[in-house]
């Protein structure tokens, strides 16, 4: 009697157990950002950097969040004190100024970025 509810159970709890392909929110769909077709390129003297993954991760992703970046490049050598980022952009949808901008309040205004050089392709 025991072994049929401890098998009744098991058939209910792993039946439960089973998931199907989860749909992604209309709301994350709808937010995505269009394909970017950079024509500049811009390089930018970035200080406060710690590290490439964590650092480097955090620039890409809120440059890429912008919708006009199309890459960004981050040139992390551990004994400099400024590190280079090359960004791939769309200049009828952000300026080289506004990138600055967005640099400098990434996590909490950690990192200090000055433009170096901008060039139209």
């Amino acid at each position: 009697m025991k072994m049929r509810y401890f098998i009744i159970l098991s058939a209910v709890l792993f039946s439960c157990n089973e998931t199907s392909q989860k749909s992604i929110p209309v709301s994350v769909i709808k937010n995505k950002p269009a394909v970017v077709h950079s024509n500049s390129q811009a390089d930018f003297s970035v200080e406060g950097m710690v590290c490439q993954m964590g650092c480097g991760g955090s620039i890409r992703k809120e440059l890429k969040l912008t919708g006009a970046v199309e890459r960004v490049e981050v040139n992390f050598i551990e004994e400099q004190k400024e590190q280079k980022v090359h960004v791939s952009y769309d200049s009828t949808l952000i300026s080289p100024k506004k990138i600055t901008s967005i640099l400098n309040t990434i996590n909490d205004n950690q990192f200090k970025a000055k433009l170096i050089s901008n060039k139209a392709l």
